[in-house]
Parts: C-alpha cells; structure tokens; sequence
C-alpha cells in the first residue's frame, strides 16, 4: 500500500491507497521541514501520522510538501524509512505536486494559492522556471497570508467602512493591540493572517473587501505570473484561497490579460490516478 501527501503550513492532506484504488483521507498539520526542523518534523508525524496508520503496511510514500528543497529530499526520505520502513519514497515539493496533478505531462503555468503562495512555468516534465515566493513577509502575494495583511492593513488604517471593522470584532474578540501581539510576538504569524480568510469570503459582498480580494490576486499575476511572459498558457490553481474566491481570482486574471484554468483545493487525487 502507499501513502500520498499534500503537504503546506497550516495543513498536510494524507491518502492511503491500495494501488490506484483510494482507501482512506485524513488531514494533519503543516509539516515543513525548513520551517519545523528535521527532528520536529521526525516528531510530528511520529505522533499525528503513525497512529492513524495502524493496520496499514505502507511500502510507498509520495511526499510533495512546502520546504522540501532538493537539499532536504534526502533528510525527509529517511524520516520515512526509519518510521514506516518504506523503500519507495518520492519526496518533491509541494509545486512539483500541482504540477503532475494539473498539466498531465502538458506545458503550463501552475500556481499555489493557499496560507502561502508559490508558482512556476511547467514544460510538461519539470519546471523551467519559477518566480521565487519569498515568503509572508517578502512575497506570498494572492496567499490567505498576503490577504489578511492587507485587510488588518486597510482595517486598522480606516480604509475600510466601520461597520466590517465591528463586525470582525465581534466575529473574533480581538482588539488591535491583539492582533499586533499574536503577529509579532507568536509563531506561525503566517497561519495567523490566512485564518482571516473565512471572514472575509463571508464579506466579499462588500465593494470594498472585494476590491481588496481581487488587488491581492492582480498583485500576484503583476510580481508572479507575468515574468514567465506565456499570456497564451492557462494557469491552474491548487488551494483552498484559490478555490474559495475563484470568481476573484478570475476576474484578477482576466484584469492582467491572463486565463484561469483548472482550479482543486488539493492534488491528491489527480496525482492517485494513474
């Protein structure tokens, strides 16, 4: 039996297979190894993922996760083998995933659009090029990450009608001097600003948090997309922000000059088929 995962910072999805037939689904929490450290990572699933493969003989893992850098493949695949005893291991990143998931062996541009943000050109077998994410504080733009800045930017600035600002007060019991200290001063920051994105999906309604919404997404095909210079390309989506506001996020797209193609919340299926 294997295993595949689909792996980012605020969430792993997990699928148990018996072949290409799917048995089980579970989620766990984000597993990045550059971010977790490898002993933390080793940690994590020894006590999220082990339990729930009890009965389960796993010979094959697929790992496709954030931070798994071609420097940490091998450091990954042998947490792997000393907790499961697998011998067929595949540990790629989270992008190398989308991109088997989406383009099939076909030319296209694949973007990550989830608590972070991540994109490439695809020429069907690798990525040739890539526009480097840099992060929350740096990049991620069209990530939830990227989303709530804006919005508590926009929020805590007045740019934003006072009806919304005392409707997320009282949605969340948060006060600024709140916001300020779980940022600044508790980690996964990034995660913290993403969780901000139900909210706002419930008021995207509102001209002004909907001109917030399509901004960070025309933000990202600006500083993300638009260096690959292949207008002609589709660019598929993976990830829950992508999904959630894809009336946005296509109407972002068409604004920049580009189309939206395929749009999942998660690879894990496409990448079982076979």
């Amino acid at each position: 039996m294997k295993i595949i995962a689909d792996s980012g910072s605020t969430k792993t999805e997990w699928l148990v297979a018996d072949g290409n037939k799917p048995v089980e689904r579970f989620v766990t929490s984000g597993l990045n190894p550059l971010v977790l450290g490898i002993d933390s990572f080793r940690e994590s699933l020894r006590n999220e993922l082990l339990p729930r493969l009890w009965g389960y003989a796993i010979t094959q893992v697929e790992f496709y996760g954030a931070g798994c850098t071609p420097e940490m493949e091998a450091e990954v695949s042998k947490v792997f083998t000393d907790l499961l005893g697998a011998t067929d291991i595949i540990v790629k990143s989270d992008l190398i995933g989308a991109c088997r998931a989406l383009c099939k062996g076909q030319e296209g541009i694949v973007a990550i659009l989830g608590t972070g943000s991540n994109s490439c050109l695809f020429d069907g077998e690798k990525i040739v090029s890539q526009t480097p994410s840099l992060g929350y504080i740096l990049g991620d733009e069209g990530s939830g990450a990227a989303l709530g800045r804006l919005f508590l930017n926009a929020l805590y600035k007045g740019r934003l009608p006072a009806h919304i600002g005392e409707a997320f007060r009282n949605a969340t019991g948060l006060a600024q001097s709140d916001i300020i200290l779980r940022i600044y001063r508790q980690p996964r920051a990034n995660t913290f600003l993403a969780s901000f994105a139900p909210f706002l999906k419930q008021w995207c309604g509102e001209r002004a948090v909907r001109d917030l919404i399509v901004s960070n997404f025309r933000d990202f095909f600006r500083v993300n997309i638009r260096p690959y210079r292949r207008p002609d390309l589709p660019v598929g989506c993976v990830g829950s922000i992508a999904l959630h506001f894809s009336p946005m996020l296509r109407e972002a797209a068409q604004r920049e000059g580009y189309a939206v193609g395929d749009i999942v919340s998660s690879p894990l299926y496409s990448l079982l088929a076979p």
